[in-house]
């Protein structure tokens, strides 16, 4: 009999996984025939699956930008053989993504499978806003300050105020330089929140506000789960998972991490990248993208049923598309495939 071993996934993307398997894994590797691993390549004479977010995460030099696009082709010499026999990403774009730096393999394309992210079912909440909003309520949930657009969220507060506009902000970030005024209206929690804490903060807001530059996915299925309309910047990916003025607000960013043109050339490290950002954003750059935000906020604060709409959108349509049920479809059908 073929079993699958599956490595810890400790992203909180990859939850489901644990809570919602799609089979029943082995819990001892040594008897396994496959492995199935999260943005890393493991050193073993098992056959894999591999699941990955952004494929040079695979070189296992994360940190390093230039390294990671030196070791691009090690890395599609890598992927192609044969002990390698499936690869897991949760978009479309991210696929594609891999293929520009992997110099379009067949041999990989043929491997890359989409498999969509899932929503958790025990932290699902339904919103409903059914009387004009006297205050709107804002939420940001983010680790690193710079890399999710907390400089962006600030100066977005700060337009709000002059705009005279009745609103709260909780901001929940322990990364926070103290150099940094915090605007009026403004709420800065500053320490490692509990999940329980964390949905209540979902539950409490009205819109999550996440100009991020960077990349993250987990905000992203937590407003999903819990019908929350989120304002992002089109970030990598995540136009696959938001669609504007459906299940959210998706607003242009002029700068973000995974630039083609400029990952690993442009700023080497993580250490250039928020350079480039904080000198980008002293200059301006954003200035569009935070009236964009600013004039957004006052639009839904003054017009509640389109918040309304949003959330019923994410439960109704997205709930439905985000399933456990449908992932574990598709990873059924991978493993069938691949056991018999």
């Amino acid at each position: 009999m073929k079993l699958i071993y599956l490595h810890n996934p400790k992203h909180k993307f990859w939850e489901n996984y644990k809570l919602f398997p799609p089979i029943r894994y082995t819990w001892f590797k040594f008897f396994a025939s496959y492995e199935h691993s999260f943005n890393r390549i493991y050193n073993s004479k098992k056959k894999k699956i591999i699941e990955f977010e952004q494929i040079l995460l695979l070189t296992g030099s994360s940190f390093d930008y230039t390294k990671m696009l030196k070791k691009k082709n090690w890395l599609k010499k890598r992927l192609e053989k044969c002990d390698i026999k499936i690869l897991i990403t949760p978009t479309i774009y991210a696929k594609q993504h891999a293929l520009r730096y992997l110099g379009n393999s067949e041999i990989i394309r043929k491997k890359i499978k989409v498999v969509p992210p899932s929503i958790n079912l025990k932290k699902t909440i339904i919103k409903k806003i059914i009387k004009p909003i006297k205050k709107i309520n804002l939420l940001f949930i983010g680790q690193s300050f710079y890399g999710k657009g907390g400089p962006i969220c600030f100066k977005i507060a700060d337009l709000l105020n002059e705009k005279k506009i009745n609103f709260r902000f909780k901001f929940v970030c322990s990364d926070v330089p103290n150099n940094f005024t915090i605007p009026e209206n403004v709420e800065v929690i500053n320490y490692k929140i509990t999940e329980r804490e964390k949905y209540e903060l979902y539950k409490w807001c009205h819109l999550f506000i996440f100009p991020v530059i960077q990349d993250s996915f987990g905000v992203f299925m937590e407003c999903i789960e819990t019908s929350t309309p989120i304002i992002c910047t089109n970030i990598f990916d995540k136009t696959e998972i938001i669609k504007n003025k459906e299940n959210g607000i998706i607003i242009n960013t002029p700068f973000q991490l995974y630039q083609f043109k400029n990952f690993g050339k442009k700023y080497k490290n993580w250490d250039q990248f928020k350079l480039k950002f904080i000198e980008s954003f002293n200059k301006g750059l954003f200035d569009k993208l935070i009236a964009k935000y600013a004039k957004t906020i006052i639009d839904l604060y003054k017009n509640h049923s389109k918040i309304n709409d949003l959330s019923k959108n994410i439960y109704r349509k997205s709930w439905v598309k985000y399933h456990p049920n449908k992932r574990n479809l598709i990873l059924k059908s991978i493993y069938k495939n691949l056991l018999n």
